[in-house]
């Protein structure tokens, strides 16, 4: 019995072996089959290219087969990390460029399109190249072969880049407008440019930058808005606009959090822009939160005293109905600028409030009495106050804001009519068409 288990455990033991062998050999067979195949397909993908390159070297090449394809040899896995496919896929788009060029030269009718996007491509294309020029083979070696052609070809015509965006600018489309500028300052810090050192040297960025933004806000992307508006705040002449597209796109984002340090940061750099310091009010006002905002006033006289944040601390306390303080605060802002229409309108209706409060408080006293006289005469004192403050106004209205011939006119009006002053009462009425 044992003699027969043995001979079955042999028979397993030869068939196994067997088995093994024949895996073995289906193993070996199959991996020269896909070795096969993938040497193949490295072949064809190969071959794909160099008829692209020869369609592309040709005299009598086909550019639009040479085009179709690379486009194939950028997506194979064979090629597309390949520097010599992104290379010739530049001068595909070089060579259509070109075309469209001479056409603008001979003032024949062009494709635009085809012209600025062929532009556009170029600089992804060849960047692309430059990039895989850089990593090293399987040795450790780089190898650069295109740089210095490439880069003197992208330095001499990225200033179309900006004709471009111009022209899609002025044709209000702004999404291709937003991608020609936007193209224009993103490649002055790529690999190859760094020798011209375009971040420092470029001094048409921050401009460019500022329209880019603009193109951001017509779209109403205000992610892109906010994308070079950094930088288009470097540039001096539109700077201060631009601190208010950075305000506006971080409140249609609903970030209210740096919607509101932009808007502080726009009051220091610009204290005299009403955008800034009146955003920053109604803010404050709307949440109840007086108490912030007065200490944001003292904390910018305490920086930089000007009239402008006496003027917003006036305004504080005159909405808190504090408005003896608000009176000081206009003062000293007159004081400071006597050419301000805003204190001079605020405080003439301080005056002319306290003298109204003072008038409802008197509504339960006796007439025949003392103190009503004695309430009578503090009424009128503050009348007197508030008339040389709306006679200034007056002459300091240019005409050019109804809000101030408005203020004056009313001020006017109620000061003449309380102090009994006719003949300047007919006058003024006569003046508001009454």
């Amino acid at each position: 019995m044992k003699k027969v288990l043995f001979l079955v455990a042999a028979a397993l033991m030869s068939a196994s072996i067997t088995f093994a062998q024949a895996d073995d050999k289906a193993a070996a067979k199959a991996a020269k089959e896909a070795a096969k195949a993938l040497k193949a397909e490295i072949k064809a993908a190969n071959k794909v290219l160099k008829t692209a390159q020869g369609q592309l070297n040709a005299t009598d090449g086909n550019i639009n087969e040479a085009n179709r394809l690379i486009q194939e040899a950028m997506t194979n896995p064979h090629t597309a990390n390949n520097p010599d496919t992104w290379y010739t896929a530049g001068k595909i788009q070089e060579k259509f460029y070109n075309q469209e060029n001479e056409k603008m030269y001979l003032q024949q009718a062009y494709d635009r399109e085809k012209f600025f996007g062929s532009l556009t491509k170029m600089f992804d294309y060849f960047t692309k190249c430059d990039e895989l020029e850089q990593i090293p083979d399987e040795k450790g070696k780089v190898t650069v072969k295109y740089r210095q052609e490439t880069c003197d070809l992208l330095s001499r015509i990225r200033i179309n880049l900006v004709s471009g965006g111009v022209t899609y600018f002025n044709d209000n489309n702004n999404e291709k407008a937003f991608e020609l500028f936007s193209k224009y300052i993103d490649v002055a810090e790529i690999e190859m440019f760094k020798p011209f050192n375009y971040v420092d040297t470029d001094s048409l960025l921050p401009e460019i930058a500022y329209y880019t933004t603009l193109a951001g806000l017509k779209l109403e992307d205000y992610e892109k808005a906010l994308k070079y508006v950094d930088l288009a705040m470097k540039k001096e002449d539109v700077a201060q606009k631009a601190v208010e597209y950075k305000a506006m796109s971080y409140i249609h984002l609903g970030d209210t959090v740096n919607w509101l340090n932009t808007l502080k940061q726009g009051v220091e750099l610009y204290p005299t822009v009403e955008y800034f310091y009146s955003n920053l009010i109604s803010y404050y006002n709307d949440k109840g939160n007086v108490t912030d905002l007065l200490g944001f006033a003292d904390d910018m006289l305490a920086k930089n005293p000007l009239p402008i944040f006496y003027f917003v601390k006036g305004y504080l306390y005159q909405n808190m109905k504090n408005y003896e303080g608000a009176i000081n605060e206009y003062k000293v802002c007159i004081e400071k600028d006597p050419t301000h229409t805003g204190a001079y309108r605020n405080l003439g209706i301080c005056y002319c409030q306290i003298a109204q409060d003072l008038s409802d408080a008197t509504t339960n006293l006796n007439i025949k009495s003392k103190e009503y006289k004695e309430k009578k005469d503090e009424i009128t004192s503050y009348y007197r106050l508030a008339l040389p403050v709306y006679e200034e106004l007056r002459k300091l209205d240019d005409g050019t804001d109804p809000d101030v011939k408005n203020a004056w006119t009313n001020g006017l009006y109620t000061c003449y009519y309380m102090l009994n002053m006719g003949k300047e009462f007919e006058e003024i009425e006569k003046l508001m068409n009454f």
